[in-house]
């Protein structure tokens, strides 16, 4: 027809690049070893995020999974070449040239601080470990004045650029399915006048209301603990953010207070270690103590949990029978870790290796001995069942914790209870005058 547009080519379906492959990994990684939760959100335009750095290469991924956007990161140059390499490439990542890593030449930082400025004009999210190096004290390390000239150096080109300070608060951050909390705070821009030392301290300052700072070998577990009671005593906040400022304050009041009463804190913590040891006797949590649960909702719950129960059990159990060698290995490979800001890292990697080696041998194994068909069929379930498997012990175990806190709350004498219960609330007694002759609030 005269006049009429031809049509254009046919549109090829959109593949999957590299990039996108890399983050499809990393989110699928820390979902599988960790439980996390996510408080906050990414505004759109040009964000440099700054989150703290606990958990080495971990750290990248659970941002890559929380974030709710695209996200490239600046990576140290020496993570370019060698294993990590080809995925640090991939994941879209930009060098930086440290004056301490070998080899480095830090001449080639004004390519990087180029590649920051385009990245943030055509607003995309970066993200920088202002701390620069990974590690576990257990507290903010003094930050590095990177991500500030580079924020600097962004708004100076106009560029409207927003800094966004991220928490990340492991409870056991190298226990497989522990929970990982990702905080991340509100949004700030550059402060006209503003310069890098100060804007430095803002980031630090701000990076420290969202990150629960405790010793993990003396205060990490116990601030947890304290919080766990306090919960189930008071009525607090379920969010994930909430949880972390509480603990973040009841770290705070345990350092202070052991350093300026250290004969109330050890009282304290003497009657803590005592509750929770009349609790162990006599086999109660903290929570189970408030259940008004009759014979009949255990009827109903048993009625709900058996035919489930039923399916489930067999599949933990053939996925604990079937995976038993990689679980161990990995195991085994992670205690040869002492730096235990790598140790999940390696328990990821090193999981990752020998489950795709056990894989394949099992899948070959089945193919010699049965056929290819079988051999095709075994690869493809040994994944599902890894999935079903994983999900089949954590249900069955929460059902087999809540009958067995049923059966000992029926067990202990009415007055065991009362007793346990007035001594919970001694102790949150005990946290809220802390925090009262502290001056804060949880």
């Amino acid at each position: 027809m005269p006049g009429a547009a031809k049509p254009g080519p046919a549109k090829r379906p959109r593949r999957l690049s590299r990039h996108m492959i890399a983050g499809l990994i990393a989110r699928a990684v820390v979902h599988i070893f960790y439980q996390v939760d996510r408080a906050g959100t990414l505004p759109p335009g040009p964000v440099i995020i700054l989150p703290n750095h606990p958990n080495a290469l971990l750290d990248p991924a659970l941002i890559w999974a929380t974030a709710g956007r695209d996200v490239r990161f600046l990576a140290k140059s020496t993570l370019f070449h060698g294993l990590f390499g080809p995925l640090v490439r991939s994941s879209g990542a930009i060098p930086v040239f440290r004056k301490q890593d070998e080899g480095a030449d830090v001449s080639r930082n004004a390519e990087m601080f180029a590649a920051v400025d385009a990245a943030l004009a055509h607003g995309e999210a970066l993200c920088v470990f202002p701390e620069g190096i990974s590690h576990s004290t257990g507290k903010l390390e003094p930050l590095r004045t990177g991500a500030a000239r580079m924020a600097l150096s962004a708004a100076a080109k106009g560029t409207p650029v927003q800094l966004v300070p991220v928490g990340i608060n492991p409870d056991r951050k190298t226990s497989f399915r522990s929970r990982m909390t990702v905080v991340y705070g509100r949004p700030f821009p550059v402060e006209p006048g503003a310069t890098v030392r100060e804007l430095t301290s803002e980031v630090a300052s701000r990076m420290r209301h969202l990150i629960v700072e405790a010793d993990p070998e003396a205060d990490a577990a116990l601030v947890i603990r304290i919080d766990q009671l306090y919960a189930a005593e008071r009525e607090t906040s379920v969010s994930a953010e909430s949880a972390v400022e509480r603990r973040r304050l009841i770290a705070t009041g345990l350092a202070r207070l052991r350093s300026d009463r250290p004969e109330w804190y050890e009282a304290s913590l003497l009657q803590l270690r005592r509750y929770d040891q009349r609790l162990q006797r006599f086999g109660l949590q903290d929570s189970v103590l408030d259940w008004n649960t009759s014979f009949g909702d255990a009827i109903r719950f048993t009625i709900r949990e058996l035919p489930l129960a039923l399916v489930l059990v067999p599949v933990a159990a053939a996925a604990m029978l079937v995976f038993a060698v990689p679980y161990a290995l990995t195991a085994a490979s992670a205690r040869l870790q002492k730096d235990t800001d790598v140790t999940a890292t390696a328990k990821v990697i090193g999981g990752s290796v020998f489950y795709a080696l056990w894989n394949v041998i099992v899948s070959v194994t089945a193919g010699k001995l049965f056929g290819s068909p079988a051999g095709w069929l075994t690869a493809t379930s040994l994944p599902l069942l890894a999935g079903a498997g994983l999900f089949a012990i954590e249900r069955e175990s929460s059902a087999l914790r809540t009958a067995r806190a049923w059966l000992s709350l029926r067990g202990a004498h009415s007055n065991t209870r009362k007793r346990l219960r007035r001594h919970r609330a001694e102790l949150a007694d005990v946290l809220d005058e802390v925090n009262r002759s502290f001056s804060f609030d949880p």
